[in-house]
């Protein structure tokens, strides 16, 4: 009982503190049967909460034993409530003592002769990067060892789950979740009575590559820029003709990109510095100019920025008062998570976490605080309910309305440096041609030679 609300308000959470949620291959999830869902591990305990929230079935995890504290309390809370098994690594333990999970084992093996979803992350460490860190071999034991205790009758499946964050650290950005296939343990069993050594090294490695599969890899931070500028200058045509979902198509995108980069890296380098090159140039003249690459997609720069500025003008105005009223009710819900994530750590990879969880309480606490007192001061139920439900309208409205503005800011700066200065505007115009033109042959060369 306490696990399924914890759920519905974790996926509450989600919701709000993700622009976009998108899960892929939902029919691969199994619904019945012992599982063990493997996943990469960016963001610490914005993973675990995000596959727990799409599973059928109620999840537990293991996770270093170093999250559990000294508190008998916080143990309680993570081993009953949170359903989390510690797994002692070696820097877990005191120095010179080997770390003994035996006990770890036999809890795992009866757990999942009982027909439960277990979620590992075999990397056994969390970075926020684009990077898959060594697949640890424990997953593969666990499992083949589960299987070994049940004479392979317990159909356990492995189900690896790759996570893509757009940016992990910052609010209202994306993530896809790609679901693949399971993976059936039937094929190891000989093996595995034969060499439980070469078994369990052969389905680590499956894992491994399986995850891959599902995963933006990037090897750098400038390998990883360079991929997000060609998106968004590229984006619209670089999948014309193939048949790929919206859900998808980012993932997808991304993927192909990483993949020419490779094959220019080595086949045609000069080409793929010009376009560095090109890119850095571009984007470092629109971010002097305090400009963003979106406004320099419409087809008629000025007549459009015109037209929509009028509109943008109306909606400003008129949407300005509701603005305030949600800005002075939702403020300090909002400010709070982000303060106290700051002064808890510094490590990129608990800010978001630690931000959706403190948001959890702080609009909980203040919206029933301040539903509370409208009511004392009004005793007018039905007043009370239509406050309460305006509390959270108005906050996504602060929150439209303020990237509206920025938006609006950006373009109307553009449309100001047009009239004042057409050269500078007509010579970004002609980089960004110049630099559309340049991937789009880039791409044409790739799609042929790969082939």
């Amino acid at each position: 009982m306490i696990y399924a609300l914890l759920k519905l308000i974790v996926k509450i959470a989600l919701r709000i503190f993700f622009k976009e949620i998108s899960v892929n291959n939902k029919h691969f999830m199994p619904r019945k049967g012992p599982v063990i869902v493997v996943a990469n591990h960016p963001n610490t305990f914005m993973d675990p909460m995000l596959i727990a929230s799409i599973l059928p079935k109620q999840v537990h995890f293991l996770a270093n034993a170093t999250v559990f504290g000294r508190s008998k309390l916080q143990h309680w809370i993570f081993n009953k409530v949170l359903h989390m098994i510690p797994v002692y690594r070696k820097q877990d333990v005191k120095p010179g003592i080997k770390p003994d999970n035996k006990a770890v084992f036999a809890k795992c093996f009866e757990f999942l002769a009982s027909e439960g979803t277990l979620l590992i992350f075999p990397e056994g460490t969390s970075y926020l990067e684009r990077k898959l860190r060594e697949i640890k071999t424990g997953t593969a034991r666990i499992a083949l060892g589960a299987e070994k205790e049940n004479d392979f009758k317990l159909d356990l499946k492995i189900l690896g789950i790759g996570l893509n964050y757009s940016d992990g650290r910052r609010f209202r950005s994306k993530v896809t979740l790609n679901i693949d296939e399971p993976i059936e343990l039937s094929k190891y069993k000989n093996e595995y009575q034969g060499d439980e050594y070469s078994a369990v090294k052969k389905l680590t490695e499956e894992i491994r590559a399986r995850l891959e599969k599902h995963l933006i890899l990037t090897r750098n931070e400038e390998e990883d820029k360079l991929v997000l500028a060609i998106e968004k200058i590229f984006k619209s045509t670089l999948l014309e003709g193939a048949e790929v979902s919206k859900k998808e198509r980012d993932f997808v995108v991304n993927k192909e990109v990483i993949k020419a980069i490779n094959y220019f890296e080595e086949k045609n380098p000069g080409r793929l510095e010009t376009i560095k090159l090109n890119i850095e140039k571009y984007f470092n003249d629109i971010e002097r100019l305090k400009l963003n690459d979106e406004v320099f997609t419409k087809k008629n720069l000025s007549g459009s920025i015109f037209l929509k500025g009028l509109s943008a003008l109306f909606y400003l105005i008129l949407g300005f008062p509701v603005y305030v009223y949600g800005l002075i009710n939702n403020y300090l819900p909002y400010i709070i998570p982000s303060q106290v994530a700051g002064k808890i750590t510094r490590d990129v990879e608990y800010l978001a976490p630690i931000m959706m969880v403190t948001g959890i309480f702080t609009f909980s606490l203040f919206y029933s605080l301040q539903i509370y007192f409208f009511y004392q001061l009004f005793s007018v139920l039905w007043l009370t309910v239509l406050y309460g439900v305006s509390l959270p309208l108005s906050g996504f409205f602060v929150m439209h309305y303020w990237n509206f503005m920025m938006h609006s800011g950006k373009n109307l700066r553009l449309l100001t440096l047009f009239r004042k200065r057409k050269d500078i505007i007509f010579n970004l115009v002609a980089q960004r041609k110049a630099l559309f033109n340049l991937i789009k042959e880039t791409k044409e060369e790739y799609l042929t030679n790969s082939l």
